[in-house]
């Protein structure tokens, strides 16, 4: 793995790690093994603008849900409807 590729895992798995106090009871860790390893490719394709950090990452992949891979898709909907909708 090159090292581009390593920060930007590195840079996923934080976010998930510290996501707000909302979500202290959720997601699992089986969760964030998802997203981390479903999503890289798309968080890279639809929000590269967007700071890996905690839920705007999340809010970015879920705005763009229809876009998604598949297997992001079945990775982000379990956590996505146990966030509630920021509106922003």
């Amino acid at each position: 793995m090159n090292r581009s590729a390593t920060c930007l895992l590195l840079m996923l798995a934080a976010p998930l790690a510290a996501l707000t106090p909302a979500l202290a009871q959720g997601p699992t860790d089986a969760q964030k093994k998802a997203i981390k390893s479903d999503c890289r490719s798309d968080f890279i394709k639809h929000c590269s603008g967007v700071s890996p950090g905690g839920m705007p990452a999340l809010e970015c992949l879920e705005k763009n849900m229809d876009s998604l891979s598949a297997s992001c898709q079945a990775a982000v909907k379990p956590v996505a409807a146990e966030v509630p909708a920021s509106g922003g």
